[in-house]
């Protein structure tokens, strides 16, 4: 079973994607990490030189290669894997059908505000800014709010979990992990 973390940019999905395969003891898989090794570079650089729409082409191909792999590999130690998936892999209807089919999904909801916040933060730490701009916005907090507003509906829609982010990732951990069980048995532990 894949377990698919999906929200915002800056919303936490690799920092609670991380937090909860160390807990569950279970593997962690980042679908930007695994982007970088088939285009070896940054998406920042593949982004700035190819486009958008060359990038999500790609997005998807990897995503469905991964999801099969990790399908085919069920096997009595890796009966849950985590996949931390990028902000806009959902987006697409293909992805969004893939991710509903074969994953449960669990929508990091974060305000724009937050997610600003981390991003910048985590630039600053890591003396970077490792994304390019996804619209014409002026500000990164105006892209964010944008995004938001144009993205909420489908990371719910899609959703199996929606967890609205606090400031404490253990504890977010917590919650996902008692939500995650209380859904899988009401649903009669349906195959995902």
């Amino acid at each position: 079973m894949i377990i698919a973390l999906t929200g915002l940019r800056g919303s936490g999905k690799t920092k609670v994607g991380t937090i909860l395969a160390e807990k569950l003891g279970v593997k962690f898989h980042d679908l930007d990490k695994e982007i970088e090794k088939k285009i070896k570079t940054t998406i920042k650089d593949f982004v700035e030189k190819k486009g958008w729409k060359s990038f999500r082409k790609i997005e998807s191909e990897v995503l469905e290669k991964l999801i099969k792999k990790l399908e085919t590999k069920k096997s009595a130690k890796e009966k849950i894997t985590i996949l931390s998936l990028g902000g806009g892999a959902i987006i697409q209807e293909k992805n969004a059908k893939l991710l509903k089919k074969n994953c449960f999904v669990i929508y990091l909801q974060d305000t724009p505000e937050n997610c600003t916040k981390k991003i910048t933060e985590s630039n600053k730490k890591h003396e970077r800014d490792n994304r390019p701009s996804l619209t014409s916005q002026k500000t990164l907090l105006s892209e964010m709010k944008g995004l938001y507003k144009t993205r909420h509906k489908i990371y719910k829609e899609n959703a199996d979990i929606i967890l609205k982010r606090s400031d404490d990732a253990e504890k977010d951990v917590k919650r996902i992990i008692k939500e995650f069980l209380k859904n899988y048995q009401t649903q009669g532990g349906r195959k995902i």
